[in-house]
């Protein structure tokens, strides 16, 4: 791992502190299953130590490369995200998400998989290019061809189950589904 990402927060005095990293094709190579391999991102990242706690605001911004739902080919979509997470000195955990326990023999806090997740949560569910007709259309032929040939199959699937006699105990479910 990165140690670009690790803040030896012992050494901080109390107040404000500033980090500025940029992202790219390196800094998922070292993350585990990411479906993200390439991205173009600034963080900025403003750390305010206090006696008890440490607040972290995250302001994340740049594009992401990521997949086609329709065409599978690769396209860049642009994030911004602005996010806060708070280490609390202590013993206790409180269970909350956004708040992580730093015991007292801890001196440094690794913030990858905090950018991480943030980054990820940022892009939409849904990813299609932003102009259709940007997609690979050789690909879509494809698609649409194996669809046109899956659902005939499932045309055929559906007429066995209609010949198939229902049990009667589940009749009555289906009853209740159709009202």
């Amino acid at each position: 791992m990165n140690n670009e990402y690790i803040i030896r927060f012992s050494s901080l005095k109390d107040g404000v502190h500033e980090f500025d990293y940029t992202i790219g094709k390196e800094f998922f190579e070292h993350i585990e299953y990411s479906e993200i391999k390439n991205a173009e991102l600034e963080v900025n990242l403003f750390l305010e130590k206090k006696a008890t706690m440490m607040i972290l605001n995250f302001g994340i911004t740049g594009q992401v490369e990521v997949m086609c739902d329709m065409c599978t080919d690769n396209f860049k979509i642009d994030i911004e995200t602005f996010d806060e997470l708070i280490y609390r000195f202590g013993n206790e955990d409180l269970g909350d998400e956004k708040v992580i326990v730093i015991y007292p023999n801890e001196i440094e806090i690794n913030i990858t998989h905090p950018i991480y997740e943030f980054m990820s949560l940022s892009i939409p569910s849904r990813r299609v290019h932003e102009d259709k007709s940007d997609c690979n259309k050789d690909m879509l032929k494809d698609i649409s061809n194996y669809l046109l040939v899956d659902d005939l199959q499932s045309e055929t699937v559906d007429n066995i189950e209609e010949s198939t006699e229902i049990d009667p105990r589940w009749s009555a479910l289906n009853k209740l589904k159709n009202k």
